[in-house]
């Protein structure tokens, strides 16, 4: 008979530092800017090659940043987590601002049944 070897379960790491690649919404973020300007800058930055805006790297259809160019267009290494001030919201996916958009629709929607009835 083989002795039963106690069941090795994977080590979750959680990171402590900013990741390697932040997304637009989170350099906006820590550049203070809105998501439009980010938008414009990032592909500023892909028709000057490379000359002006927030540098990216682009996967299929997605921006990257680099933190790592980030920080030395800052001078120096940026914060995080991000930190978020009063009123304020963290960055959102735009999977998240479907979901309110959906449901500020319905609410209006039901708002005006109401009212009618």
């Amino acid at each position: 008979m083989t002795p039963v070897s106690p069941m090795i379960e994977p080590a979750v790491v959680t990171p402590t530092g900013p990741p390697d690649f932040l997304t637009l919404d989170e350099a906006a973020a820590v550049l203070r800017v809105g998501r439009s300007t980010a938008y414009r800058e990032a592909n500023a930055f892909e028709r000057s090659g490379g000359r002006t805006g927030i540098p990216v790297v682009r996967f299929g259809k997605q921006f990257r940043v680099p933190r790592c160019r980030l920080e030395e267009q800052l001078g120096g290494p940026i914060t995080w987590p991000l930190p978020t001030e009063p009123g304020t919201q963290e960055p959102t996916t735009r999977s998240s601002h479907r979901a309110k958009r959906a449901v500020a629709s319905r609410s209006t929607a039901q708002l005006s049944l109401a009212i009618e009835s």
